[in-house]
């Protein structure tokens, strides 16, 4: 298939048919002659959505709509940021993809919005708010409530950074020392740094040759947030630990190998999540007792059984927008109100099932006061045998951390 072509019919199933960015892309990759160039402009594009929409507002006569969109989205990212594709071929290409997928029509429109871009950008919104949601390409909603929660210097700050994009490698310390991983990856050739933070994980560049290190189970790739949610619980010997939302099994199967003589039981809502925990534990050769369990319906089964009980809850996934962009198109503010509702039903159904003595943690990839402090400022007004131990929201960094937020609450504190 063109790659192009590609590019076009990627976007396509995300934008029109709300599909994922990641499963419409492996769907089509194969396909693809350059898949590293394919994934770039895919990601490109999505990335710089509200950049891309803002400017199609101010250079296009009518609102354009489907795959015209969509083209003009992929001419204007070419246009703007691949300096190795002169802007007269950026237009041609997009107009040339145009009728080859069916759009002949818009042709015209496509190659007049295209070409007076490339004479001309529109000027940046006035006010300052309006103009970081263009220049960080981030909707004005989520830019007008991060300015009101965190300030607009920190907010612009936060937002600007350029995320490590390398992948997050944790080192099964129990099968291999970090320095022996090093080794073999010096062998192989493979580019690493170390987690400045974590002494069990590094940053590499992801490659065929770890293949048969990740298959045998002596590393995993889980993201720094992920490990550092698993650690606030502070894991015991002998500890019965219960992770309520816990596909893909990151978190379970780390928690497992924090202390000895630790049980862990993972549950999830859906048959092939469950599938996914068990697949991920036999690879990395934990045991882990895996469940079919909604998360927010009470099970009496568990109440008061657990040490540790890890409430990481379905959020907007705002904190990792930088590596999945596309988390941007379908949310509002009412899409947050409602995973708050479910969250705090979470974490409720959590606070039944954990000992006395013992921990809840609460998780989340978000940087919204609405889905965090909020559900535990609410949650510890509603359940006076908890206290906070520690409450931390991370922000987005250059060395690799996602903007997440973790609570650790005991039961019995007082």
């Amino acid at each position: 298939m063109n790659d192009l072509r590609a590019v076009y019919e990627i976007l396509s199933d995300v934008y029109r048919q709300g599909a994922y960015a990641s499963l419409a892309l492996s769907r089509r990759i194969d396909s693809v002659r350059n898949r590293d160039f394919v994934t770039r402009f895919v990601y490109g594009v999505l990335g710089r959505d509200t950049e891309l929409n803002y400017y199609i507002g101010a250079m296009a006569s009518r609102k354009p709509r489907g795959g015209a969109a969509v083209l003009l989205k992929m001419g204007m990212y070419c246009v703007l940021y691949m300096d190795s594709v002169p802007d007269y071929a950026a237009v041609n290409n997009t107009v040339e993809l145009a009728k080859e997928v069916g759009k002949s029509s818009s042709c015209s429109f496509i190659n007049g919005v295209l070409k007076a871009f490339c004479k001309r950008r529109p000027p940046l919104p006035k006010d300052a708010s309006a103009r970081l949601s263009v220049t960080a390409s981030t909707p004005l909603w989520i830019v007008r409530e991060y300015v009101k929660q965190y300030g607009f210097d920190k907010a612009s700050e936060f937002l600007s950074v350029v995320p490590e994009q390398r992948e997050h490698m944790r080192v099964d310390t129990s099968r291999i020392s970090v320095a022996k991983m090093c080794e073999k990856l010096d062998e192989l050739g493979v580019e690493y740094t170390l987690d400045p933070d974590l002494g069990d994980a590094l940053f590499v560049r992801n490659s065929t040759k770890l293949k048969a290190l990740f298959d045998g189970g002596y590393f995993t790739y889980q993201s720094r947030c992920s490990m550092m949610c698993c650690r606030a619980a502070q894991i015991s010997d002998g500890d019965r630990v219960l992770d309520m939302c816990a596909a893909p099994g990151g978190k379970a199967v780390y928690m497992s190998s924090l202390a000895d003589g630790v049980s862990v039981t993972a549950c999830d809502v859906y048959h092939h999540r469950l599938q996914l925990i068990e697949s991920y534990a036999r690879r990395m050769r934990r045991s882990v007792d895996v469940r079919l369990m909604d998360a927010t319906v009470a099970n009496k089964e568990f109440v008061g059984a657990f040490d540790v009980v890890m409430c990481d809850v379905p959020c907007s996934n705002l904190g990792v927008a930088a590596k999945k962009p596309d988390v941007y198109l379908f949310k509002d503010a009412a899409a947050v109100a409602s995973l708050a509702e479910v969250q705090y039903k979470i974490l409720s159904n959590g606070a039944r099932y954990v000992k006395e003595g013992g921990k809840v943690v609460y998780s989340t990839c978000t940087l919204l006061k609405e889905e965090n402090g909020d559900i535990i400022k609410h949650f510890l007004k509603e359940h006076r045998d908890f206290v906070c131990e520690s409450e931390t929201q991370y922000l987005p960094d250059a060395v690799g951390t996602d903007g997440f937020f973790v609570s650790v609450l005991k039961r019995g504190g007082l």
